[in-house]
């Protein structure tokens, strides 16, 4: 296996990277990552490259700009993120091992100083300043805090609000070089906030908190910088092209110019690639389109585990979904392991059911080990259809000529199960689930829906296999997805509330770790959702360039865009 040393990142999870149609060469095409069984933390610096000055980089991305501030409701996409990683500001960003690292450029410190009431502090860097000589200041922190924070913005319309509605003040010091932020209560996850930092200075001249957040930042293209580089031009639904920010106050950029080109259709971007008119891209992985990035010579691709996986969940206010032995019986009956090899499996040979929902394989969260499997010891997704059948019988359930009666002699009905409209894994997932399931005399009717968020949302559905991206730091997205407030699923309960607040309370990782996993067994425990697998980051760069990395975290590929360039000769 191969390993590739880092001295930058000290601790962390693993970041799996698999083998890319694992036992093949690369042939007269071009090179992949074949490492099998992952690369350690402590050791993620994939590609890391001398690289040359100069030199224009083009970077695929699937989607026009509708919204140029990615901290508003409907800007929050990850195509997105790509283009403005290199223009905002980070005072934290998620890194490939799935730690969250403050950002050196910008800050020279940020930690707890007070644990009651919590207290942190961010020393930014004297010279950290905006592309028009505006030195960054507690006033940006103060200005991204109050968008998020619905008491001090009602009409604001933010992706999250979380963590920003626990906060009591912002306030700075050193002529605001030095950021003092005050909670009302301890917020664990703390250092998932101020990702993305928004000018303070500018937001003034355009409104009020409202008028500037909902208005301004979405409808114009920053004419402005606080990264390595500053956009140039945009062409809509063609190019977003950017050259050096001259008031960086970081290393690099190497790049004279780095170019966005949008390709809505992903064939036409392997295509692209192939005539050297992009020279990245971070396409959603399919068996065809990694065969197809594979064999372009002189391209290296890589594949990813990250912190998106694949779940089934059952909606438990369905009459006959509210029954505990019912649910317990479809997920014992469900095969994981033959739905891997049927869809995912094809491509990425490694991969396993996955046995958690708030964390990944081999995570750790500030170095305690993360990862329990709380769901195959449980009976659950083995595809053990006598077992299913026998908690059927226990329960009185009657399965005759290939139908399935209640105790109280009622069929049980024909169950929706909806998949993503052009999501052909999802689509195959769905058709091995309703030939396992036919097994226990239960008819899946299979639904596409093209609006995946409203349909998860509203209910409006019996059985539903979809993705969920965690945060290196599940406690919000656990608090979100499994709180009785978010439940999307229907089920609620008192002690998985307590366990949340309790998680997302204490600074302690040992104790996070504990009760978000006491969480996840009493999920798994009441068979409300069931994951399948995690799902891959593909990445396909040209092999002659330095520094360009997978990271399989919300932040992407262009977490560290100044570093890339041409590798040197020598």
């Amino acid at each position: 296996m191969t390993r590739i040393k880092s001295a930058r990142i000290k601790c962390g999870a693993v970041l799996t990277v698999i083998a890319v149609l694992a036992g093949c060469g690369a042939g007269a095409g071009g090179e992949s990552e074949d490492v099998a069984g992952g690369i350690k933390a402590g050791q993620i610096n994939a590609n890391q490259a001398t690289v040359q000055d100069g030199g224009t980089v083009t970077y695929s991305i699937e989607v026009d700009v509708k919204n140029w501030n990615i901290l508003h409701a409907t800007g929050d996409v990850f195509g997105y993120r790509q283009i403005l990683n290199p223009v905002l500001p980070h005072a934290m960003i998620s890194m490939p091992d799935f730690t969250m690292a403050k950002n050196d450029a910008l800050l020279l410190d940020a930690k707890v100083v007070k644990e009651s009431p919590q207290t942190v502090e961010y020393k930014i860097r004297p010279e950290a300043a905006w592309s028009d000589g505006t030195p960054i200041t507690a006033e940006d922190f103060k200005y991204t805090w109050q968008v998020q924070d619905p008491k001090q913005c009602q009409t604001c319309q933010p992706a999250s609000t979380a963590g920003y509605d626990q906060v009591a003040s912002v306030t700075g010091g050193d002529n605001g070089k030095t950021v003092t932020v005050t909670f009302k209560k301890t917020y664990q996850p703390w250092r998932l906030m101020f990702p993305h930092l928004l000018p303070a200075h500018i937001a003034a001249q355009h409104g009020d908190l409202a008028a500037s957040f909902n208005d301004f930042f979405t409808t114009t293209v920053p004419t402005w910088s606080g990264g390595p580089y500053l956009i140039e031009q945009y062409t809509p639904n063609q190019s977003v092209t950017m050259k050096k920010n001259p008031k960086w106050y970081g290393d690099g950029p190497r790049l004279d110019q780095l170019i966005f080109r949008i390709l809505t259709d992903e064939r036409q971007a392997v295509t692209a690639m192939a005539n050297n008119e992009i020279q990245i891209v971070v396409p959603r992985p399919t068996l065809d389109l990694v065969e197809q990035l594979r064999g372009i010579t002189n391209v290296t691709t890589m594949l990813a585990s990250g912190l998106v996986y694949e779940h089934l969940d059952i909606n438990t206010a369905h009459p006959a979904l509210s029954d505990l032995a019912l649910r317990r019986a479809i997920f014992t009956a469900v095969d994981r392991q033959a739905i891997i090899d049927k869809t995912i499996g094809q491509f990425a040979a490694n991969t396993k059911p996955l046995g958690n929902r708030n964390f990944m394989p081999d995570q750790k969260l500030d170095g305690v080990d993360a990862y329990v499997d709380n769901v195959t010891d449980k009976g659950l997704g083995g595809g053990k259809i006598d077992e299913a059948k026998k908690i059927l019988t226990d329960a009185g359930y009657v399965i005759e000529d290939g139908k399935l009666t209640d105790p109280k002699g009622q069929p049980v009905p024909t169950l929706r199960m909806r998949y993503s409209k052009g999501n052909q894994m999802r689509l195959d997932t769905s058709v091995l689930l309703q030939n396992q399931l036919k097994q226990l005399g239960i008819t899946l009717q299979l639904q596409e829906t093209d609006s995946l968020g409203t349909t998860v949302n509203t209910g409006d559905y019996d059985l539903i296999v979809f993705g969920t991206n965690l945060d290196v730091i599940p406690t919000a997205t656990a608090q979100s997805v499994f709180g009785s407030k978010g439940t999307h699923t229907g089920y609620k309960d008192s002690e998985i509330d307590g366990w949340l607040s309790e998680a997302a309370q204490t600074l302690d990782p040992k104790q996070v770790v504990d009760l978000l996993n006491k969480v996840d067994a009493r999920i798994s425990d009441q068979a409300v959702t069931l994951p399948l697998y995690q799902m891959p980051t593909l990445l396909a760069y040209r092999s002659d360039l330095g520094n360009v990395r997978v990271n399989p975290t919300r932040f992407g590929t262009s977490y560290n865009i100044q570093e890339w360039g041409v590798k040197s000769a020598g």
